[in-house]
């Protein structure tokens, strides 16, 4: 009895600690990304609408590579053998490779069509949208990289990595758009992409680093593409539908709406998105576990921690952020008000930017509790793609489907009264479509524990709890 509880515990608070380190490493990489959209006074609306549409153009732009992290995650977690790692060892080689060639590709479609593309989406800066092209190669090497160290359960220097990401971006952003703009105003948009290309840079080389006896070994099988592609590719659909709807609104507000209106939206999707990003460590470090309960035969119960985990601490985020909003709202609507734990320039800054301050208020607590449904149906989109159950997928991609064209073809037109409804309307979409989402993968996913219980039992293995 004692030998079958002591494995569970250590299990259970393995987990725990590896997941506080992810969530640690993830909140701290995550509130250096967020520290650089204080520079939105300094950039202004119309710039600042500019920085986050390049941001969201990025997270689009990345769906391809979506399911090679996970794909690299399940083959590394899985790879018990010499044979195993020498076949990873080919594999990552190779696909790095064709990474590159594809970004040459686009890098030439975006050459020959730039002019469409600036047009578009309302890109004064040539040089902002270059940025991206330069990029969209880290974001296509990244996920390789990031999926060995996921695979290995190496949750130290994944979480460093995710840290230099968002510390590199912080530091050479404001270096950027506040030292050297003093010297050579440089656009301020293309200043900030520039110090968000610095930061992921850093944070693929160093991962990179950390993998090299992955890629660097002579001892390799040659790259079996099909039946990898056969892996990669449901899984590249079914993040790239999260993804999708985690992220097109804002380029579809920024085609419709005034692009000195965008700022303000932007701003308070960046809250609501970072929701998500803060609860998704759980589901990073439970992905390669699951995938290791399969590939031995072992239980466990690692999928309804995480669910709970990621529901209390959702809840407690998006309570959180509707106080802060309310609380600058009150700031700004009583002047007499001066709480003396509030920094003066805090308080002045706020009270310079009523306007922007009351359309936050009013977007922000829409989007936390709209992307709550978002950020569990990730878990059990992640726990079932682990399993390798892909039935899911084409349903998701009808959803996202019906998302996108509900946006496009039903969008309202601005509101000139003030109260930003046509603002509301699209967060109502995106929580209605969220919700839609997690039903979606509920069913998916009880109806396969289902299945699993009606099946006979397996021959006796050690089980894990966690």
């Amino acid at each position: 009895m004692t030998s079958s509880v002591q494995p569970q515990e250590d299990s259970r608070a393995r987990f725990f600690r590896q997941s506080g380190w992810m969530v640690s490493a993830t909140l701290a990489g995550g509130v250096c990304m967020f520290a650089v959209h204080v520079i939105y006074p300094i950039l202004g609306p119309k710039e600042y609408g500019l920085f986050t549409t390049l941001l969201a153009m990025l997270n689009v732009l990345n769906i391809p590579a979506l399911g090679l992290q996970s794909t690299f995650a399940q083959q590394t977690a899985s790879a018990l053998t010499a044979e195993d790692e020498a076949r990873l060892t080919g594999t990552v080689r190779s696909v790095l490779g064709w990474m590159f060639v594809t970004w040459l590709v686009f890098a030439a479609v975006v050459f020959l069509f730039q002019q469409w593309v600036q047009t578009t989406f309302v890109i004064h800066q040539p040089a902002a949208l270059w940025m991206v092209v330069l990029f969209a190669l880290c974001l296509l090497w990244q996920p390789v990289f990031f999926g060995v160290l996921q695979g290995r359960q190496n949750f130290l220097w994944l979480g460093w990595s995710l840290i230099t990401n968002g510390a590199g971006r912080l530091v050479a952003a404001l270096t950027l758009v506040l030292v050297l703009g003093w010297l050579y105003p440089p656009p301020k948009a293309t200043a900030a992409m520039l110090g968000a290309l610095l930061g992921i840079a850093a944070s693929v080389i160093m991962a990179g680093w950390c993998t090299r006896n992955a890629w660097a070994n002579t001892n390799r099988l040659p790259f079996d593409a099909r039946p990898w592609l056969q892996s990669v590719l449901p899984l590249t659909l079914g993040l790239g539908a999260f993804q999708f709807l985690f992220s097109v609104d804002v380029l579809v507000v920024r085609t419709l709406y005034l692009e000195n209106q965008t700022g303000n939206y932007n701003a308070a999707g960046t809250i609501g998105r970072g929701l998500v990003m803060f609860t998704a460590p759980l589901a990073v470090v439970m992905f390669p576990k699951v995938v290791r309960s399969q590939a031995t035969g072992q239980r466990s119960r690692v999928m309804l921690v995480t669910l709970a985990s990621v529901a209390a601490l959702g809840v407690l985020a998006a309570t959180g952020c509707c106080l802060i909003a309310w609380g600058m709202a009150y700031v700004v609507e009583h002047p007499s008000f001066e709480p003396s734990w509030l920094p003066a320039k805090l308080l002045q800054a706020l009270r310079a930017n009523t306007e922007s301050v009351k359309v936050l208020s009013t977007l922000i607590p829409w989007f936390v509790w709209c992307m709550l449904p978002l950020a569990l149906g990730n878990v059990l989109l992640n726990n079932l793609l682990a399993r390798k159950k892909y039935a899911v997928v084409p349903w998701l991609l009808l959803l996202v489907t019906a998302y996108f064209t509900t946006l496009v073809s039903a969008s309202p037109p601005p509101a000139h009264d003030g109260s930003y409804s046509h603002f509301r309307w699209f967060i109502q979409a995106l929580g209605i479509f969220s919700l839609l989402f997690l039903c979606v993968c509920t069913w998916f996913t009880f109806k396969d524990r289902a299945a699993a219980n009606s099946m006979p039992p397996e021959p006796s293995l050690p089980s894990e709890t966690y």
